[in-house]
């Protein structure tokens, strides 16, 4: 009798093995289908990023070139004529244009006389 409860313990690990080996194949392919949807989103926001730098310096352009006209001695009204834009626009584009900024020197430990 002690042997047919040894199979009977057997069968019923043996059972359980299979039972988490399946559970886990399902984990696995879960977990294998979120780290691809992971990347797919991290590289469309890179992607993104990219993309809104870009803007950022295109519109930079856009915004100093409204500014130029201005420079010219343009008034509002006309330069929204001469663009064929809204006035309310070309304030917006004006107000694109980003300071350039010089760079001032760094100084490193050994410039500075102490």
């Amino acid at each position: 009798m002690a042997t047919k409860q040894t199979g009977k313990k057997l069968d019923a690990r043996e059972r359980a093995r299979l039972a988490r080996t399946r559970v886990d194949q399902v984990r696995a392919e879960r977990d294998g289908k979120i780290e691809a949807t992971l990347a797919e989103f991290f590289t469309a926001g890179d992607e993104r990023d990219t993309l809104v730098a870009q803007l950022a310096v295109v519109e930079n352009t856009i915004g100093r070139s409204v500014q130029s006209l201005f420079d010219l001695g343009e008034n509002a009204g006309r330069v929204a004529d001469l663009l064929d834009l809204d006035p309310k626009e070309v304030k917006r584009l004006r107000g694109l244009t980003t300071p350039t900024t010089t760079a001032e020197p760094v100084l490193s430990p050994a410039n500075v006389i102490g």
